[in-house]
């Protein structure tokens, strides 16, 4: 028996699992480009600020640096405010890093949904499938049940329980270690803000 055939023995519900593994493996391929580009940028950068003895060598290393990650664009933000004073400085990182958090973390509430909806579709495959088995129990309760038609009816039921829960404890795993890249990005992109306060700060 193939693949396919079982697939397709599991009902219609198994096309919906079908569309969220595709959406799903999108999504998880798409973040890792995005976090893995944004950790190696942010590497690369706070290698060079550590470096850098002052507020002028930071912003000289940020105009020459074109690449665009979310430390760079809160520096960019903060060089360009720096004859205000140091609360309006601040609040304006603060804000520009919460928005760069929220870009990093863009789509993985949808990997957190996948992961609990694809079990619960399954489970609901798997009642609509015994559902069908009971009706056909009493349409041929007349002829006597015939066991191999029911055994049949049940273990296709159960396909769709067995996709839903592969479906949803992949794409946990995902998200767990995509959330885990984010929060470690995020640590870094607020080490660097910390920093780079503390030298604003000792300037004034």
């Amino acid at each position: 028996m193939s693949i396919l055939h079982i697939f397709l023995k599991g009902g219609p519900l198994m096309f919906v699992l079908l569309a969220l593994s595709f959406f799903g493996l999108g999504l998880i391929i798409s973040k890792y480009r995005l976090i893995f580009k944004i950790n190696n940028l942010h590497r690369t950068l706070a290698a060079s600020i550590s470096k850098s003895r002052t507020i002028e060598d930071i912003e000289a290393l940020i105009k020459t640096n074109p690449e665009e990650s979310p430390l760079s664009v809160v520096l960019r933000k903060a060089l360009g405010l720096l004859g205000e004073d140091y609360a309006v400085i601040k609040d304006s990182i603060e804000s520009t890093a919460n928005i760069a958090i929220h870009r990093m973390e863009k789509g993985l509430g949808w990997l957190s949904t996948i992961a609990a909806v694809a079990p619960l579709i399954g489970f609901l495959g798997t009642v609509t499938g015994m559902v069908r088995v009971f009706i056909n129990i009493a349409m041929h309760s007349q002829q006597g049940i015939d066991i191999t038609l029911l055994a049949n009816g049940i273990w296709e039921a159960l396909l769709t329980t067995v996709g839903g829960l592969i479906v949803g404890i992949l794409t946990i795993i995902f998200y767990n270690d995509l959330v885990s890249h984010t929060e470690n990005n995020t640590k870094l992109l607020q080490e660097q803000i910390d920093d780079f306060m503390l030298r604003f700060k000792k300037k004034q």
